[in-house]
């Protein structure tokens, strides 16, 4: 596990994990949120978004699998709001803000996945908050 830090370092420069990627994430991001606001259901937004991500041919899955390990022996699984090019988490929200709790979640399934970026996304306040997670 790493320090949280969001940089792969080069021989000259830092960059960003999965930088592009990510920045066409956020676009989509906030183009459904300018577009339909807050006030909608979590599964509203989760299909907005796949949509918008679809419409600009950035490939995308809807509630993909993930199995939980302890010991080497599978315990649970989950389904992942949206996975991003094969990359790239995205958890959705929409609640009046975001709690720690949503934080520890998408660290979970990062770690539990194996990819290395999240994005945690809340559409349920008067504002986009998007946070960027790296393990």
């Amino acid at each position: 596990m790493t320090d949280g830090t969001d940089w792969i370092l080069g021989s000259m420069t830092a960059k960003l994990v999965h930088e592009a990627l990510s920045y066409e994430i956020r676009g989509a991001l906030y183009e459904v949120y300018n577009t339909l606001g807050p006030g909608f259901r979590e599964e509203t937004y989760k299909q907005a978004v796949l949509n918008e991500l679809q419409r600009r041919g950035v490939p995308a899955a809807r509630e993909c699998p993930i199995e939980v390990a302890y010991k080497g022996v599978v315990i649970d699984q989950y389904r992942l709001d949206l996975v991003v090019d094969g990359k790239v988490i995205l958890e959705l929200k929409a609640v009046d803000e975001l709690h720690p709790r949503h934080e520890a979640q998408l660290l979970s399934y990062l770690r539990a996945s194996g990819l290395r970026l999240g994005l945690l996304a809340n559409f349920g306040s008067s504002h986009l908050r998007v946070m960027r997670k790296v393990v």
